[in-house]
């Protein structure tokens, strides 16, 4: 009697044991769904602040998470049938690259740096071109001249203006080169209700350290952006190819025999 005995009670541990584990995904469940609820109706704001001798370099990426990617996506979709292509995202980043400039300002020492596009907007829709609940990136470059009075002590500050009616999720990593030293300084709680009509996110830096910088230090040149350096890049190489066809050419016509039913194309009239 005691070989039957055992199994039942087996049987019984298990389904307890069960019984209780389908409880407690039910007691967790709710509160998962609850934060990927919140979490879907979120942009998240990681900014990499960069100070050195030169520049200040300003990084955003922008994470869009599913309401507020559906949202911009529908934007993207310029024919409206459900699927972005390049040429679509390329038009949404056109069209949207003037107001993200005006929507960012940087202060050093309570002064607003200017601030100019390092480099174009970046997209990665992470793999889905189509319309709908997903997940993109969106990646800004800024840049300003450091100031020459930028000293220990100093604060920085980040004022973020992108996506205001979108709840954020926001940090800020700053570091400094070419002698300067940097601390963030973290708000305890990284998520952002929507922002009031002109009210601004801010993320706060203290320089704690600065090198000390000669007097009558040069201006320094203009820095480049990509698309400049492309042009320029560019125009060099057809200029190059140009010159070279030419000389080809014209060598070409010294040697060849001349017919005399035709006119030399170098002496036709422009």
């Amino acid at each position: 009697m005691n070989d039957n005995v055992k199994p039942v009670r087996g049987r019984r541990q298990a389904g307890a044991l069960a019984w209780l584990l389908v409880v407690g995904l039910m007691a967790c469940g709710p509160r998962d769904s609850a934060a990927h609820e919140q979490l879907a109706a979120c942009v998240q704001h990681r900014i990499h602040l960069t100070v050195g001798q030169r520049y200040i370099d300003l990084t955003l990426d922008l994470t869009f998470f599913e309401e507020w990617s559906a949202q911009e996506r529908r934007a993207m979709d310029g024919d409206g049938n459900g699927r972005i292509t390049r040429s679509e995202s390329e038009a949404y980043l056109k069209r949207l690259a003037p107001a993200l400039a005006q929507e960012l300002k940087l202060r050093v020492a309570g002064r607003e740096l200017d601030l100019a596009p390092l480099y174009e907007p970046e997209l990665d829709l992470l793999g889905s071109s189509q319309t709908g609940p997903a997940h993109h990136r969106l990646r800004l470059w800024f840049f300003g001249s450091t100031p020459p009075a930028l000293r220990a002590g100093d604060e920085i500050v980040v004022e973020d203006r992108l996506w205001p009616q979108a709840k954020a999720l926001g940090t800020l990593q700053a570091e400094g080169r070419d002698g300067f030293a940097l601390e963030a300084s973290g708000p305890g709680d990284p998520g952002f209700a929507p922002a009031r009509p002109g009210e601004a996110r801010l993320f706060h830096a203290r320089c704690l350290k600065a090198p000390l910088i000669k007097p009558g230090r040069p201006a320094e040149p203009v820095r480049k952006t990509r698309r400049s350096e492309r042009f320029v890049a560019s125009f060099v190489a057809s200029s190059v190819v140009n010159f070279v066809g030419l000389a080809v050419f014209r060598q070409r016509v010294a040697t060849k025999p001349r017919s005399s039913s035709f006119s030399d194309p170098l002496s036709l009239p422009l």
